[in-house]
């Protein structure tokens, strides 16, 4: 296990040989397929305003469950469980007050 000082370090040198092998790795569409999305949150919702490490790029989100800050995780996959498509968004919060 590495710390994670040294992940942090570590991460921006191996997201993309892991993005590229992630991508070798996908299945093929056997017709039915499933889609789900689950959020990655990024600190303590109490921490919000305090967490550095994402600031840039997590937002800020709401699931059934409560607030969380972070990403959103969807994936795509088909009905042996192999991956067939993959997205990491940052999680929006739409304010309602904005549409016409």
């Amino acid at each position: 296990m590495v710390s994670y000082n040294r992940f942090v370090e570590l991460m921006p040198r191996v997201l993309l040989p892991l993005l590229v092998y992630l991508h070798t790795q996908l299945g093929r569409c056997s017709g039915i397929s499933f889609v789900d999305a689950t959020s990655l949150h990024v600190c303590h919702p109490a921490r919000i305003h305090q967490h550095r490490v994402f600031r840039a790029d997590a937002r800020r989100g709401k699931t059934s469950v409560g607030w969380f800050d972070g990403f959103k995780l969807h994936l795509v996959v088909n009905d042996r469980g192999d991956l067939l498509a993959f997205c990491l968004t940052p999680r929006v919060l739409l304010d309602t007050r904005q549409r016409g």
